[in-house]
């Protein structure tokens, strides 16, 4: 998955539709469902380095809610209309409270999804606003008591990780509000970038060029754009990541020596945003080896594309099972204050191995 999009959900009125509760009878743990399509290729018997320790934690698991037939045609059909010059609700952008009072899961359902994790032994560390994905902690134990799944350790490729053992499964009562858990492997979504020593380079009998920023202004024809003053001035653009960058040097340095530095206004900031509310599950990650590369060359290339504008480098720490990047995305998409306009990410993983409750949340 590469997700590179500008992301708009802030102060706004939303279409008139009205939230009901899903979840029509008791919780029953013996009546359960499979939520098909969440276990990693890798997690096989020939890989298998057997199950892990019962008190191994599983910090920050997220669960994924999902909204109705009825909801998404709602949700899809404003979605349209905020790019419609001749539409009412043209640029009328929601808050996330907003948007989860409209398009989330109803808060009788939340509280008894909620109810079950904690009957289960989880602690439910936020729930965020827009009301579609559940903070949770707990124990190897308690997933598999809750998830009728084990948390096994395989091999592969030369590196040992952890994985459920076979698709999670749920209380039937709960399916028609629950998407599924969002990960429960340590399999995370890798950096995209391939190093090159010079600028032309073979792959695959084809000769290719490595884009520098003059190029990418030639390209996509921008510097008509910088002679009009259109130089991302007064905007902020945020790049998605699980590292800090090695050196903030190293962006001014790019600046300098491909003729950016003449922007003034541009600058590069590190945050780490916390959620809205409840236990912070944004740790500050460091400098992640490997990652870092991908990190400032995002930093670097935005700031190319928009040599004035503010470059803000948004970083959590992975969990056990949950990719950092994902964290800091959904921690300021949620947040009080305006959501940034514009996000990148640039890390990726196959669909077909990411898992469909994975697929689904990004």
């Amino acid at each position: 998955i590469t997700v590179s999009s500008g992301l708009v959900l802030f102060a706004g009125q939303a279409n008139s539709y009205s939230q009901q509760p899903r979840i029509r009878t008791g919780v029953d743990d013996q009546v359960r469902v499979t939520l098909k399509g969440n276990t990693r290729p890798e997690a096989t018997a020939s890989h298998d380095l057997g199950q892990v320790e019962d008190s191994l934690p599983l910090e920050h698991v997220q669960l994924l809610l999902k909204r109705s037939a009825e909801q998404q045609a709602a949700l899809d059909s404003y979605t349209e209309s905020l790019s419609d010059k001749n539409s009412p609700n043209f640029h009328k952008w929601l808050t996330p409270e907003e948007f989860g009072t409209t398009y989330g899961v109803a808060q009788e359902d939340i509280d008894a999804v909620t109810s079950w994790l904690t009957l289960h032994g989880f602690t439910v560390n936020t729930v965020y606003p827009n009301r579609l994905v559940i903070d949770f902690s707990g124990s190897a134990a308690q997933i598999r008591e809750a998830f009728s799944t084990e948390i096994h350790r395989y091999e592969a490729k030369g590196q040992t990780h952890l994985a459920n053992a076979a698709d999670p499964q749920i209380p039937a009562a709960l399916e028609p509000v629950v998407e599924g858990i969002v990960s429960l492997h340590d399999f995370k979504p890798h950096p995209m970038n391939k190093p090159r020593t010079n600028y032309t380079f073979d792959s695959g009998g084809f000769t290719n060029y490595a884009v520098t920023p003059p190029d990418l202004a030639t390209i996509y024809h921008l510097n008509k754009l910088f002679a009009a003053g259109l130089t991302g001035k007064g905007q902020t653009i945020v790049v998605i990541e699980n590292t800090n960058v090695f050196s903030t040097a190293d962006w001014t340095t790019f600046r300098k020596t491909f003729g950016l530095s003449g922007f003034t206004s541009g600058k590069f900031v590190q945050v780490h945003p916390k959620p809205k509310s409840g236990t912070n599950n944004c740790a500050n990650p460091g400098i992640q080896t490997g990652n870092d590369g991908e990190a400032i060359l995002d930093a670097e290339y935005s700031s190319a594309a928009a040599p004035d504008a503010t470059i803000e480098l948004a970083s959590c720490a992975d969990t056990t099972t949950t990719f950092g990047g994902l964290i800091a995305l959904e921690n300021l998409l949620n947040e009080t204050a305006k959501p940034p306009a514009l996000v990148s990410i640039s890390y990726g993983e196959c669909e077909a191995f990411n898992g469909a409750a994975a697929n689904a949340a990004y």
